[in-house]
Order: structure tokens, then C-alpha cells, then sequence
């Protein structure tokens, strides 16, 4: 099961986002609209932060002694209420787990929305909120503290969303990364062909299968899916905020010259300072099924705690050094869908032995 799968109106909605947790009921009604005018001019295209209004107006509910009716919230986290014309099957989500937002978008929500209706929800683990319109939908991004899945269910007029970690919808989490990527091309300077390109191009063939298993209630959350390079700190960061289970790093191997050679081979890093075994156990699995996958010589799990994301990682990492880019007939085999596809096939495997299925 995977985050596309579920980025519809009726299944869950995942989403990587970084909050700082504010505590309480925030009621936004009439005047938010005003208030983010208030900010700098009204036009299409901008987002303005709504979060401190929106905490202003509950500490001044507080002070004023008011009680909120929160009755319509029917036990959910967040509600808001859609205009009677709304076509619900119209709104669509988006999810950034590097980024960490989860925005929706609705039709008919202009900047007269607030005035006439409402939204309200906990503010726990919310940091920010941003309101924006373009070409007659609105735009709402919610950014939060923590990886957090996201729920939404429709009743009546009512779009409402729910907020949960990882482990309270899946059995299991796994973090994927490809290394390198966007202004970072990796190993294969010399080759015309750049290890960001090929370690993307097998991650999406193993996102692809897990795409298609719906016989595991597995989560899994990628580092990137574009040719862009997020930090190592975001990288092991999403692995270590969503309690993943196992976290996976696909690279390619090279010499240290850069210089094609006869050297060639599959091996793994894993963190020797795991001292459960977890870690090493899980390299040697990822090890064994590449080893069993490619016909690839076996140059054996390698220490990688100077690498910085097998180091901090806190749960069992492997960092696959799936081939050398600078062999010839293996830089060949790396760059074909078919050796791809068993690389891909070969990790997946290893997973869900890893794993226990």
C-alpha cells in the first residue's frame, strides 16, 4: 500500500509534515479572509500564513470567556465546511513528505469563503497554516510537527480530516532513498550517464511493485521521486520521525579515480554501531537477494558508519552499493529497465523477508 494509492476522498491520505504543537480548539470564522488581506495585497497566486490569526483568536476566546461550539467537529480533528454547491469529487491533495505539507484544494473557495463559513480544528502539532486561490479553487496547506497521515471523510457539507502516526495506519513503515540527485549527479561524471539518474530510475521500478502489493499493509515514504537532492539531514530525518521500521538507501558504486576498471560487484553498508544485529542482519538480507538477483560478484557487507544517514539512522539501515558504475558490462546491465527491474524486485524481497512476511 503505498501514498498514491491513497490519495483519493476515501482512503488515507499520506503525508510527511513538520509542526511545532500549539494545543487547543482554533475556531476560524468570519474576518480570516480580512486578515490575510491586512498582510499585503489580495492576489491570485499568493499564500498568506493564517497561524497567527488563528492563534490569536484562541487566546482572545480564552481571555473573553467564550465558549466554542465544537459540536460539528462529530470527534474528528479538523472540519470545514463547504459551500452547498461544492463538488466534492473535485478536490484533490497533494502530499510533499521531504517538504512536509499537506495541501488540498477546493473548488469555489474564494476570498469571500471565510467570511460566510467555517473551519475549525485541534491545533495540536500544527505549525502552520497557508490560504491561497488560483483560477476558483482554494488552496489550504497544513504543515505539522510530526509525519502524520491524513484521514479525510465527507458528511453532509462537511469535509473532515483526521491526523495519525504512521504506526496507527500501517503494520509497517519503510524509507526509501535514492541517492544523490538535482545539482549532486553522484558517480558516473565520466561515464555521460550519473548515478542520481540510474539509483532514481530503480527506485521507481521498486515503488512500482509496492504500488501493486495490496497483500501488505506496509507504508512507504521515498526521499525523492524527482531529480532533486534533499539533505542528508531530511533523508535519515524521514526515516527517523516516521518510526520507520527499515530504512534502505539505493547507490551505485565507482572507483575512487573515476576511471573504468575490471572492479565490479554488489555490496552493502549497514551501522555497526546497531547492537542489536538489525541493521547487519537487514544489509546481508538486501545482500543476498541482489547477490541471488543479478549474478553479481559478492564484494560483501562494508561498515558505513562514516556515512552520515547510516550513522543517525535509528532503525535498521542498508545502504545497497548495487553495482560499479565504472566496469563496463555492469555500468551496461546497470543502465537497462531489465537489470533495473531485478534490482528493484531483489530489494523488494529482502523488505518483506526483513519484515517478517
Amino acid at each position: 500500500m503505498t501514498l498514491e494509492q491513497k490519495v483519493q476522498m476515501w482512503a488515507f491520505i499520506t503525508v510527511a509534515a513538520v509542526t511545532v504543537g500549539a494545543g487547543g480548539l482554533l475556531m476560524f470564522d468570519g474576518g480570516l479572509h480580512s486578515y490575510a488581506v491586512s498582510l499585503g495585497s489580495s492576489r491570485d497566486d499568493e499564500e498568506y500564513s493564517i497561524m497567527g490569526f488563528l492563534r490569536d483568536s484562541d487566546e482572545e476566546t480564552v481571555i473573553a470567556g467564550k465558549t466554542v461550539e465544537t459540536s460539528h467537529m462529530k470527534g474528528h480533528d479538523f472540519a470545514m465546511e463547504l459551500p452547498a454547491e461544492t463538488d466534492f469529487s473535485k478536490i484533490t491533495y497533494e502530499t510533499d513528505p521531504m517538504a512536509k505539507t499537506f495541501t488540498f484544494r477546493v473548488p469555489g473557495i474564494e476570498s469571500n469563503y471565510f467570511t460566510d463559513y467555517t473551519i475549525a480544528g485541534k491545533s495540536d502539532g500544527i505549525t502552520d497554516m497557508k490560504y491561497g486561490s488560483h483560477e476558483g479553487y482554494g488552496t489550504i496547506e497544513i504543515s505539522f510537527e510530526k509525519v502524520t497521515e491524513v484521514e479525510p471523510t465527507v458528511d453532509g457539507r462537511y469535509l473532515y480530516f483526521d491526523f495519525k502516526r504512521p504506526k496507527e495506519v500501517y503494520d509497517k513503515v519503510v524509507v526509501i532513498d535514492a541517492g544523490h540527485g538535482g545539482k549532486d549527479p553522484g558517480a558516473g561524471e565520466k561515464q555521460a550517464v550519473h548515478e542520481k539518474d540510474l539509483t532514481l530510475a530503480i527506485l521507481m521500478k521498486l515503488k512500482a511493485l509496492f504500488d501493486e502489493d495490496t497483500d501488505h499493509n506496509i507504508g512507504v515514504y521515498y526521499t525523492r521521486t524527482t531529480d532533486y537532492n534533499p539533505t542528508l539531514q531530511s533523508r535519515v530525518g524521514l526515516a527517523n520521525d516516521s518510526e520507520s521500521d527499515l530504512f534502505l538507501s539505493i547507490h551505485l558504486n565507482s572507483t575512487s579515480s573515476g576511471r573504468m576498471s575490471s572492479i565490479s560487484g554488489t555490496e552493502v553498508m549497514y551501522r555497526t554501531g546497531d547492537q542489536t544485529g538489525a541493521s547487519k542482519a537487514f544489509a546481508q538480507c538486501v545482500q543476498d537477494h541482489l547477490l541471488s538477483a543479478l549474478g553479481s560478484s559478492d564484494k560483501g557487507l562494508v561498515a558505513g558508519d562514516e556515512i552520515y544517514i547510516v550513522r543517525t539512522a535509528k532503525c535498521p539501515v542498508a545502504l545497497a552499493e548495487v553495482g560499479f558504475m565504472t566496469n563496463e558490462t555492469e555500468l551496461a546491465n546497470l543502465s537497462s529497465d531489465e537489470y533495473q527491474e531485478k534490482a528493484a524486485k531483489a530489494m523488494y524481497d529482502a523488505i518483506l523477508e526483513t519484515l517478517g512476511y
